[in-house]
Order: structure tokens, then sequence, then C-alpha cells
């Protein structure tokens, strides 16, 4: 339990530095430093190598996850799902490599300039093998992870690519290196991930663990069954499904941005949906604690603590997504006092994804209660089901409203996709998280924003952003606390209270 207990530690410091470097890098100091096409091509790079990624691992993920369990005293089998692992990716490398060639002028726009950028087959290449690093960086702490180590995952994630990805920003900023240097050394970064996470292993495991692996020496170990292997290929399948229904849901809107607008609207785009999602943050942490705590519920067939816990986050997060909603859309003449004009575009960006977000808050850990569930597979449906509604609004909308359309095609498909959860919670364990608390806190939040609307603005964007965000916390906070709407949020009040007055318990 120590192990798990300081794992769990040091990956929630490295993750909210992570969120902060990325925050700092991507929204505040990118938009000053970069022209809008440049932005727009390192977004379109993360997409189209995080989707050809995730669909060409073939749902390794799912397998290591649902098997490494069953193997885990067996030392000759979890090498051999190691190797199995591995082989996926190489297969998946191979699937992907002439579907990634004949796509890329479409999806890389390669067949059109970019400013600062040769976009030519030296390029291509690299962006492949970033391809092939992310899918066995994906299938090595995939296994790893198993072995209750995700610290590794946190530093190279957080610490080492987006701490790189600042240094390489400033860099370019004072003209160390230009735009071309920028995208290789940024695609280096990810050429590392699995060299680094395979050294890790490696100095954990001893030296011996590099040969662990060959194919000879595996030969007279214990082999798979038929059976096993038939298991096996059903969790790929259906991991498959899953990671394709995640990539797809991560990044559908920037493929789609790009497709009907281009790159200087997909950096637009993306650096205003930064500003949106910012609402949902401290919600992970939650969302992540609660997934073991449903899944020994619904061991012990628990459904008072189920119930318990669906209400209780709903109302927790609603009320600090709340809080963060404010800030961010009542200081939007703030934040475009400090980005350059043309980032007005993406006002209302901004507006429909922080709602997306807060609507994916006041529903609760509804999703994590289903993957806890022995009806887990349902929110791989839903998300795939999801999917087709964002293609089909998406195409409806973007050509006629350009990146608002956007914006608006991702709330509404976030709004579906909880709905449906919600609805299946529903009719299976005859819960839902709403409550008349539900709508007080709904009402507050909307007065308050208005109230903000029609309050005058400072010129000096800095002044006015502490100005507004000073009003939001001494109305929001005390209203909130002397309602008694939640008493998770009324505790946390108290404890950081107490300790601002240096007061024990």
């Amino acid at each position: 339990m120590g192990v798990i207990k300081s794992q769990s530690i040091y990956s929630t410091v490295y993750s909210y530095i992570g969120v902060v470097l990325g925050f700092v890098t991507s929204a505040l100091l990118m938009p000053k430093m970069m022209p809008t096409e440049q932005i727009g091509f390192i977004k379109l790079i993360v997409a189209v190598t995080g989707v050809f990624s995730s669909i060409f691992s073939f749902g390794i993920g799912q397998l290591l996850f649902r098997s490494f369990p069953i193997y885990e005293d067996d030392l000759h089998k979890r090498r051999r799902l190691l190797y199995l692992a591995l082989k996926i990716a190489f297969i998946g490398s191979i699937t992907a490599l002439p579907i990634f060639y004949f796509s890329a002028n479409e999806l890389l726009n390669f067949d059109q300039p970019t400013l600062g950028v040769a976009k030519n087959m030296q390029l291509l290449i690299l962006i492949f093998f970033t391809i092939v690093a992310r899918l066995l960086y994906a299938s090595l702490f995939g296994y790893i992870r198993m072995m209750n180590n995700v610290v590794i995952d946190a530093f190279i994630q957080n610490i080492f690519h987006k701490g790189g990805i600042l240094v390489l920003l400033l860099l370019f900023y004072v003209d160390i290196i230009d735009f071309q240097i920028y995208i290789v050394i940024y695609l280096i970064l990810y050429l590392l991930f699995p060299v680094m996470i395979a050294g890790h292993y490696a100095m954990k495991q001893g030296a011996m663990s590099y040969t662990q692996f060959i194919p000879r020496k595996l030969r007279n170990e214990s082999k798979f069954t038929a059976a096993e292997n038939k298991e096996f290929f059903r969790l790929l399948l259906f991991g498959m499904l899953t990671t394709i229904g995640g990539s797809l849901y991560l990044y559908l809107d920037t493929l789609m941005v790009n497709y009907y607008l281009g790159e200087s609207e997909v950096g637009i785009y993306g650096t205003m949906f930064l500003f949106g999602v910012i609402v949902i943050i401290p919600a992970r942490s939650l969302k992540s604690i609660s997934v073991s705590v449903l899944s020994r519920a619904f061991k012990e067939d628990d459904h008072q603590k189920i119930s318990e816990i669906y209400h209780k986050s709903s109302i927790t997060l609603l009320i600090i997504g709340g809080y963060i909603f404010m800030g961010v859309w009542s200081n939007m003449y703030s934040i475009f006092g400090y980005l350059p004009e043309e980032f007005q575009l993406g006002y209302y960006v901004v507006l429909f994804i922080g709602l997306g977000q807060l609507f994916d808050m006041a529903t609760g850990v509804n999703n994590e209660l289903i993957a806890a569930s022995p009806k887990y597979r349902l929110n791989t449906w839903f998300i795939l089901l999801s999917i087709l509604v964002g293609v089909v609004i998406n195409v409806l909308l973007i050509p006629r409203f350009g990146i608002d359309g956007a914006g608006l095609a991702t709330l509404l498909s976030i709004v579906f996709v909880n709905v449906l959860r919600l609805a299946a919670v529903y009719l299976i364990y005859k819960i839902q998280p709403f409550t008349l608390q539900t709508v007080k806190i709904i009402f507050i939040i909307a007065a308050i924003t208005v109230l903000m609307h029609f309050l005058p603005n400072f010129e000096n964007y800095i002044l006015n952003l502490l100005y507004k965000g000073t009003m939001i916390t001494v109305i929001y906070i005390p209203l909130v606390y002397y309602l008694s709407l939640s008493q998770d949020f009324n505790d946390l009040v108290q404890g950081v209270f107490r300790k601002v007055l240096g007061k024990k318990d």
C-alpha cells in the first residue's frame, strides 16, 4: 500500500506541474511567439500521430489491463505478454505505413506551404517514426503500469515532454533555432519516450531484462493456449474499438477544423480550446480516484455507496467547475487584452468548450461508474456513437459557423454522450446524480455570470482580471458555503481556513 500511495503522490505532483507547464506554454506564450498557422501545424502533428498510434495499437492497452493480473505470478507468461505487446506494436507500425503515406497530404497539408517549415520527405519520415515511437511507448507503458509503476509515465509526459517544449519555445523566440529545427526537435522528444521508459524498466529489472523478450529465449517457456489466444483476440478487438473511439473523440474537432478551414484556424481553435478545457482539470484527480472506490463497491455489491459517490461527485464537481467557468468566461476581456487580436475569432469557442466541461462535471462520475461496473463495455459504444453524431454535427456547423461551429459541435457531443451515460446508469441501477441543490448551484452560477457581464471592465487587463476574480470569489464561495450545498465543499473550505489561521483539527 505504501508503494501505491507513493506512486500516486508523485504522479499527482508531476501531473499538476505538467498542467501548469502545458497551459503556460500553449495558451500564454505560444500565441505571443508564433503565428497561428505554425501553432496549427504543431497541433495537427499531435492529432495525427495521436490518432494513428491509438488506432494501430490494436487495443493492446486493454489486453494488458485485463490479462496481466491473471499472469502476475507466472514470470514466463508475463514475459510472453510483453513480447506480444511489442510484436503488436511492430505489426501496427507496418500496417500504418501505407495508410499514413497516402493520407499525409490530406491530414497534414503536405501539399500546402506552412510558414518556416519545409514539408519534405525527411519530415514525413520523422513524423511516421513518431507514430512508431508512440506505439512502442503505449505497449511498454501498458505493461509497466500493471506493475504499479506509473510515476515514470507522469515524469516523461509532464516534466520531460512539456518542460522540453517550453525550452524549445524559448529557444525559438530568441532566434537560436528556427521553426524547422523546432519541429524536428519537437518530434525527437517523442522518439525518446520509448527509449526512456525501456531504460527505466531495464534499470528496475536488471541487465537481463534487455534479453528477456528475444524470441529464441521464449521458445522453451510457457506458451499461451488456444483458449488464451482466443481471449486475447477478443480483448484486442474490443480494445481497438475503445482506443479508436477515445482518440477520435479527442482529436476529431482538430482534424475537421483543418479539413474545412486550415492550419491558422486550427491554431486559434486549439489555443482557445485550452481556456475552455481548464474548467475540468480539478475533476481529473477525483474521477481517477473514484474508479478504484467504485470498483470495490461493485465487488461488494454496495449500491448505497455507489449512489452516495454518484451524488456527491456531481454536486462537488459542479461547484468547483462553476467557479472556474465563471472565472474564465467573466474575464474574456482580460484574456483578449493579453492575446493577439486574431484570437478573438475564438471567443465563443471558450464558452462552448467551458459549458461542455461544466456539463460533464455536473453529471458526476457517470463515466467512471460505468467503467467500474460489469457493464463497462457500454462506454465504448457510447463514445463511438457520439463520434458519429459529432462528425455529422461538425459537417453541418463548421462550414457555416467556422471554429465557433466546431466548439458548438464539441459541446453537443459532450452533452450527447453524458446523457447516454445518465440514462444507462438510471435504467440499470435506478440512480441519478441530481438534486434540488444542483438547481440552486446552477442558478447561482448563472446569476453571478450575468452580474459580471454587466460590471464595467478596467482598461488594464491585469487589474481587470484581479478585480473580477476577487468579486466572483467573495460572492460565490461564501454563498455556496452558507447555503450548505455540499458538505464536502464545506469541509474543504473549513480545512483551508484552519491551515491559513494555523489551527489544528
